[in-house]
């Protein structure tokens, strides 16, 4: 998920900055920041990896104390 994440990053930061140069350079968009969307899709994803690995971790760490 971590590596789908970097890459939704990537798409996402590339397609809003190509929108705001569409519109700086005078070529009307619908919607110059839907990159946006990747971007914070691609968080969450990062976020959501990050979170389960510290979950795994507790679950290892509480399942070696209790034997």
């Amino acid at each position: 998920m971590k590596t789908t994440g970097i890459i939704l990053i990537i798409i996402g930061a590339l397609s809003t900055m190509g929108g705001m140069l569409s519109i700086s350079n005078g070529r009307p968009t619908s919607s110059p920041f839907a990159g946006l969307t990747f971007v914070v899709l691609g968080a969450f994803l990062i976020s959501r990896d990050s979170k389960k690995k510290e979950e795994e971790q507790k679950k290892k760490q509480w399942e070696n104390e209790s034997d």
